[in-house]
């Protein structure tokens, strides 16, 4: 009986999905340690914020043997992310101090990890020297099998698609995004008597205390593989919000009303 049970863990485990690649990135004011070289497929990146701003990790994958120079020549002129640069998602977040996480799948090629989240004199950290150019090495997984998530998420124009309400306790949330723009996830728990709307206008130009804790979420991807992040939630009030400038007007999507609260009960 013993030996039976025996073989059929082992069993068990030889036919388990094989965990995806753990890359971890050091976030700092204003710089990433992160490896010249990450390996294709599904890739869970760790970042912690060793910062005293806030700070993300937007992964692009550049085509067409573009470079950083030619991006960073391209952000200096108005309007919208050429399209030779396209985001695929990063962990989003974390306060400083704190670690959040991003599963995505990543194609071979090369990419650019940026932050463009601004500081207090309004000026994006990528401005600031807050850019690293990687290398993706080895072979696409055309079919990755994810972790199993709990909760599904649609991004669209401009909505946030939850297929549950959030719950206090650990969630593993997967993401898609509809075909069109790229959209992002911000996941805040609200400081009391504050808004939704308030962490908006504090994200814009970031100055004095932020009046909520960034507890999880995802930069901004484009719809071609479904990414994941985690989230524990304590009971409270909570909102979502999408930053990620419009490709027709440049507003930020939340003022095409991508953002909303939420209250997590004990």
């Amino acid at each position: 009986m013993h030996l039976a049970t025996a073989v059929l863990a082992s069993l068990a485990l030889a036919m388990s999905p094989p965990k995806p690649n753990l890359i971890r990135i050091g976030a700092h004011d204003f710089s990433y340690t992160v490896p010249d070289s990450i390996p294709a497929g599904l890739t869970t990146i760790e970042m912690t914020n060793d910062g005293r701003d806030l700070h993300h990790a937007i992964f692009f994958r550049l085509e067409g043997g573009k470079r950083l120079a030619d991006l960073q020549a391209a952000m200096k002129a108005a309007g919208p992310m050429p399209t030779w640069a396209i985001p695929v998602g990063g962990p989003n977040g974390p306060a400083p101090g704190g670690t959040a996480t991003a599963t995505l799948n990543l194609k071979p090629g090369r990419y650019v990890i940026l932050c463009v989240i601004p500081g207090a004199d309004g000026v994006p950290h990528v401005m600031k020297g807050m850019a690293k150019e990687v290398m993706v090495t080895g072979k696409a997984d055309a079919a990755p099998t994810y972790p199993k998530a709990d909760v599904n998420l649609r991004l669209a124009d401009y909505s946030f698609g939850f297929d549950k309400p959030l719950t206090a306790g650990h969630h593993v949330v997967q993401v898609t995004v509809a075909p069109g723009q790229p959209h992002e996830i911000v996941v805040v728990r609200l400081a009391p008597g504050k808004t939704i709307q308030d962490f908006a206008a504090w994200g814009e130009k970031p100055s004095g205390p932020p009046p909520a804790e960034l507890v999880g979420g995802l930069a901004p991807m484009v719809g071609e593989s479904p990414a994941q992040f985690s989230l524990d939630l304590k009971p409270g009030d909570y909102g979502v919000i999408c930053f990620v400038p419009d490709g027709k007007d440049g507003k930020p999507h939340f003022l095409h009303g991508m953002s909303q609260g939420f209250k997590v009960a004990a």
